[in-house]
């Protein structure tokens, strides 16, 4: 049962709904994994997705006795603890089953709120400084320093102020080089004036009539020079260009599910990139025996046929990164999915070679193994072209959250095997994890 909850609008009430967002963002935090697996997601092609997060407890209301001792059951031809009926069977939404059913609230979750939870710690490894003029984001207006002209609105008040009392003390040590009286004489004529230094001067020259205060206090004389104004100027701010190429095999050997699975890890990486980089550019790039450039529309929906040449894909990459994404102007970050078939492993590890010697900052493969032939073969048997990363580069071979991962040693490699859907979520956090390679950065 999907139960909708409007938004309320009395103050109690929006403290009542923030309490329940906040238990439902630990509810979504603790399921992250499986939210993150949602296939509607990458399918739906808005910013929301919709998941049912928490059981509700519906009110279980048992007969109580009345004055006179019975049982307070209501009307019909049933007896007292009869079941006169049963709830749909447990299971997900939309599921029949055998058990009693849950009740659950279908909520709606913007994905930027996803991403805030899963990409907490998380970013670009080896990301570097580049010196380009075009880095300079603009973030608005900042106040630096004050400037002696400018409108009302930006008037420095307490800077003003200063000047003000400086004047002020100026005036006083001329008015006592001028009349030779004492401290409290001059300060008494120039309180009388207003601050105004020749009706000041008029007053001392009948000083027996000027009442003389008891001590000096000063206070700001204002002159059109001593106004001071915030000075304000635009708010930039140099980003690390990066430019993500994103490749994915659409051969024959890609199934629907493996699609699935490789379109899901890199709807996240590209939405979380987005997110958090303001000078990211991501290129797509889909093969089989060939390699072309699409958009990404395109490169989300496409279902191709054929066999498999890999280095087809890692050839155009890096001719992508020749023509328009130089090294020295651009952090390259190279990300390839496929089920590990290939037509010409040798070839596709002599690209690969290129790529690297290009210095890009990384190069992520993705590999999908899914069906029961992939279960087998995950037993002992790696494939063509896991096993041909293995023996050509100097790799680290280690298992985190049952994701088989490869990290290269010398070479900003890094290889996950996927089976299920479950592994998208720990996958993408080896993708992003920021402190690898730092000792070779």
């Amino acid at each position: 049962m999907s139960i909708s909850v409007p938004e309320p609008t009395s103050e109690r009430g929006k403290g009542d709904a923030k309490r329940h967002r906040d238990k439902q963002k630990e509810v979504l935090k603790e399921n992250l994994p499986k939210v993150i697996a949602e296939e509607s997601i990458i399918t739906g092609g808005s910013g929301k997705i919709r998941v049912p997060i928490r059981r509700l407890t519906i009110p279980d209301f048992r007969p109580g006795k009345s004055d006179g001792g019975s049982a307070g059951v209501g009307q019909g031809d049933g007896d007292e603890g009869e079941v006169l009926g049963k709830r749909p069977g447990k299971g997900k939404p939309g599921q029949a089953g055998e058990e009693a059913g849950e009740d659950y609230i279908d909520t709606e979750v913007d994905i930027a709120e996803i991403i805030e939870l899963v990409f907490e710690d998380l970013g670009l490894p080896k990301l570097e400084e580049k010196q380009v003029k075009e880095l300079i984001v603009e973030l608005g207006w900042k106040i630096r320093g004050t400037a002696r002209g400018g409108p009302w609105a930006l008037l420095n008040a307490k800077r003003t102020a200063q000047e003000g009392v400086k004047r002020f003390w100026f005036l006083l040590e001329a008015l006592k080089d001028e009349t030779k009286f004492s401290d409290l004489i001059c300060f008494s004529a120039l309180k009388k004036a207003e601050g105004i230094f020749d009706e000041a001067l008029v007053l001392l020259k009948n000083v027996d009539s000027l009442p003389v205060e008891n001590e000096v206090i000063a206070f700001p004389i204002f002159h059109t020079d001593d106004f001071r104004f915030h000075k304000i100027q635009s708010d930039t701010q140099y980003q690390s260009q990066a430019v993500l190429i994103a490749m994915m095999d659409v051969s024959g050997s890609m199934s629907t599910e493996k699609k699935y699975l490789a379109r899901s890890m890199l709807f996240w990486l590209v939405q979380f990139l987005r997110k958090i980089y303001e000078k990211v550019v991501i290129r797509f790039i889909i093969h089989h025996t060939e390699a072309k450039i699409v958009e990404e529309d395109v490169f989300f929906k496409t279902g191709e046929s054929g066999g498999t040449n890999c280095y087809s894909a890692y050839e155009l990459a890096g001719s992508l990164i020749d023509t328009e994404y130089p090294l020295a102007q651009w952090n390259v970050y190279a990300w390839h999915f496929s089920d590990g078939e290939d037509f010409d492993t040798n070839r596709t590890v002599e690209e690969l070679k290129k790529l690297f010697a290009r210095n890009i900052n990384m190069f992520g493969y993705g590999e999908i193994r899914v069906g029961e032939f992939w279960r087998l073969l995950h037993s002992g048997t790696d494939s063509q072209l896991f096993k041909a990363f293995s023996g050509a580069f100097m790799v680290e071979k280690t298992e985190e959250e049952g994701v088989r991962v490869l990290t290269g040693k010398s070479d900003p490699f890094l290889g996950v095997v996927v089976t299920q859907k479950e592994h998208i979520f720990p996958a993408i956090k080896q993708f992003l994890t920021k402190d690898r390679w730092t000792t070779n950065a």
